[in-house]
């Protein structure tokens, strides 16, 4: 742990240091690469009501919030690393597969704990309704070569037959839907005909449903994601219920390749998708298990948290709306500088959760001996307030870290030309484990299971 005279906050300095806004834009070499990292520092009061080309920060007087006025935290004193003896926090409870996932061990029953018999019953009730409030709406008559004729109620097993064979058509790449129908003894994949029609395929993934359209109105989601929140919403859930991830666990975000018109679609060059849905994640490192997810919906994305108010940055709204439920256990939370400030670190510090990644240097609050020091290649500088430490070491740039327990101890590594060189424990851990997302990203990648049209173009 740190020196004794290191001051812990209470419950009240929890909740107002959440409050307190970032006024650091400066981008660097890990900054988020697409165009919500302009706005990352603004409250989630200011970033659900200000314009869309707004590319500015706003770190004005803030006013408003739902919680109780409480005196200000105490304000960062940093001093040298002399007298810091940093101590992660032990992890504690019962981590893995949860509940009746422990004595599952066949795959298919493992997919029915996700995708159980009551969220199958609700697509397929939508399902039907939807394809009975399509062909009843026909002002015309329907064409006589039209599959609505040959509609039929779609069961519960069918259904369980259509997702089985999209996750097939992940593993059996082929340009088009009709071509996994093809009966060409070159291209043929018999077991796609053997087990549905193309006409009874081709009409499910027309009318395919999540929610009943006549709900909208009493509908409490975010609002674009009214047709398929039922659904992420109900997995969400699954995610954290049927596993408990370990000790290490990653928060960034992910991009679903998606290329159709999207009022939320996103462009991020540096990733492999390019255009897709983003998603912000929390990842076990070790596994890769995705354990909590929240879909980026723009200026009116949703964050959810009891420790949110209406002046919450928008960076520290979604790390404490994604790892909340685990705050309190040991964790240790690597993020990268699109999400870490010395306030948020605390915070988590002072919730037995600890927290490691990359910092903007000109975020709020970071001691400007490390901000302003010059270094040669090689040379670092640290600071720390009590739990938190903030590194800045100099390799081909500027690295600036921060971390609840690491101090600026430095590791002998081997470079890939045999040379001997110092660096941080910080960033030896972070490159370890800050891989929790990606690795998920990774493993999906050999079963893409991306949208594709029945005949090409």
């Amino acid at each position: 742990m740190a020196s004794s005279s290191r001051r812990f906050l209470s419950p009240q300095d929890i909740a107002r240091s959440v409050d307190e806004p970032l006024t650091d834009s400066e981008s660097s070499v890990f900054d988020s690469d697409d165009e919500s990292s302009v706005i990352d520092d603004l409250p989630v009061r200011e970033f659900l009501t200000c314009d869309e080309s707004e590319n500015e920060y706003n770190d004005g007087e803030q006013s408003g919030s739902s919680l109780p006025s409480v005196a200000r935290p105490t304000a960062f004193t940093w001093e040298n690393m002399d007298n810091y003896v940093g101590q992660r926090e032990q992890f504690v409870g019962n981590c893995g597969p949860q509940n009746e996932v422990k004595s599952v061990t066949e795959s298919v029953n493992v997919f029915k704990l996700f995708f159980t018999h009551e969220l199958i019953s609700l697509i397929v009730r939508e399902t039907n309704r939807y394809a009975e409030q399509c062909i009843n709406s026909r002002s015309l008559p329907i064409p006589f070569r039209s599959r609505m004729r040959e509609w039929k109620p779609l069961s519960d097993d069918e259904m369980y037959v259509v997702l089985a064979l999209f996750m097939l058509i992940g593993i059996v790449q082929k340009p088009t839907l009709r071509s996994y129908f093809s009966k060409n003894s070159l291209l043929a994949t018999p077991v796609f005909g053997s087990v549905i029609s193309m006409d009874r395929f081709e009409s499910v993934c027309k009318f395919i449903h999540f929610t009943n359209n006549d709900s909208k109105d009493t509908y409490q989601g975010p609002p674009k994601l009214f047709k398929i929140y039922p659904v992420i919403s109900y997995l969400n859930k699954k995610f954290q219920n049927l596993y408990i991830p370990g000790q290490n666990i990653s928060i960034d975000e992910s991009l679903t390749l998606w290329k159709g018109r999207l009022s939320f679609k996103q462009y991020i060059p540096l990733k492999s998708s390019k255009f897709g849905i983003k998603t912000y994640e929390l990842c076990e490192s070790n596994s890769g298990y995705l354990w909590s997810f929240i879909i980026y919906t723009g200026k009116d994305t949703v964050f959810t948290s009891s420790l949110i108010s209406e002046d919450t940055n928008k960076a520290s709204a979604i790390v404490l709306s994604l790892a909340e439920p685990l705050l309190g256990r040991g964790h240790t939370l690597w993020m990268d500088n699109f999400y870490n400030a010395p306030a948020l670190a605390r915070i988590l510090k002072s919730l037995k959760t600890d927290c490691v990644g990359t910092l903007r240097i000109n975020r709020k609050d970071v001691p400007l001996a490390v901000k302003d020091k010059k270094l040669k290649k090689g040379e670092l500088i640290a600071q720390h307030s009590g739990p938190v430490s903030v590194l800045k070491w100099s390799d081909k740039k500027n690295v600036t870290m921060i971390s609840t327990y690491h101090g600026d101890d430095t590791q002998k590594v081997k470079t890939k030309g045999g040379q001997e060189r110092e660096k941080p424990a910080s960033v030896l851990d972070y490159n370890k484990n800050m891989i929790g997302v990606d690795l998920k990203d990774q493993l999906l990648q050999n079963y893409l299971l991306e949208r594709k049209k029945m005949t090409k173009c």
